[in-house]
């Protein structure tokens, strides 16, 4: 046996260095927890680190909902200054759990679901988490975390991601040249309209790796055919590698990677 169930968890054994009292709010590392009745010095008793309470409260306007921090020498509203209160900045304090109720700078307290057992780096973050960050940030860029810092990185491949967080197919339009894979017009990966086909020039596809994903659509205003090329050594369906596939006027086709070294069209293409 690995384990052996204790409790549900809503209270932790404590035995304090001096009284405490029913009410008391105890930190103890990163966790709130709350005496529900008074603790002598020395004496095995219990806290409460579930539940819900009425806890002092300093000048803050809480919103239901909010994040609820202790100050453990904070100045409650209409007490002892110094003793201690629910605060609603996490600089320098620590996460307790969440306002049920709506109160302001006068409100001498609030009440709070406790929940610093649950506390996670998403409760806890603040902005100053976030320095490394540029102010404004780049459109089309999303933040990626390292560890340690994060980053703006642009996002690649066949999408695009704008200010405003719409997601999109990367498109462009591209002139079919040459007569072979070599001096075939390149493709990335995306949406891309092929002009100028006229049954010898074509385009070729980026190095195949799985998963990844172009559309080709063959716009040839004079009914010509497009030749689509592979990338060196690649292949097409069923078709040798670094042979062409044949591709009619104004019909299109999604070309899938399946591995490194293959891709395959949907619909299949004649091959």
């Amino acid at each position: 046996m690995q384990a052996t169930f204790v409790q549900e968890g809503r209270r932790i054994d404590y035995t304090p260095t001096g009284d405490v009292d029913a009410g008391d709010v105890v930190v103890l590392g990163a966790l709130v927890a709350i005496a529900t009745s008074p603790i002598e010095a020395d004496e095995a008793g219990s806290l409460a680190i579930d539940g819900i309470f009425d806890v002092v409260q300093g000048q803050a306007d809480f919103a239901v909902g909010e994040a609820v921090y202790w100050d453990a020498d904070g100045d409650p509203v209409g007490g002892t200054p110094g003793t201690g209160c629910a605060i609603d900045s996490a600089a320098g304090n620590t996460f307790m759990g969440f306002a049920l109720e709506v109160t302001t700078h006068s409100s001498e307290t609030v009440r709070v679901a406790l929940r610093s057992i649950e506390a996670s780096a998403a409760e806890t973050l603040s902005l100053d988490d976030l320095s490394d960050v540029s102010a404004h940030g780049t459109a089309g860029h999303v933040l990626v975390a390292d560890g340690t810092d994060w980053h703006a990185i642009p996002v690649s491949g066949p999408l695009t991601l704008s200010g405003a967080g719409v997601v999109a197919v990367a498109s462009a339009t591209v002139a079919a040249t040459g007569s072979s894979q070599s001096d075939a017009a390149a493709v990335a990966e995306g949406f891309t309209l092929v002009t100028a086909a006229n049954g010898t020039k074509g385009v070729k596809l980026p190095a195949a790796a799985a998963g990844a994903l172009c559309i080709v659509k063959n716009d040839d205003a004079a009914n010509a055919v497009l030749k689509v090329y592979p990338d060196t050594d690649d292949a097409i369906n069923a078709i040798a590698a670094n042979s062409a596939l044949s591709m009619a006027a104004k019909t299109a086709a999604l070309f899938v990677a399946y591995d490194a070294t293959t891709w395959y069209t949907v619909p299949l293409l004649p091959s």
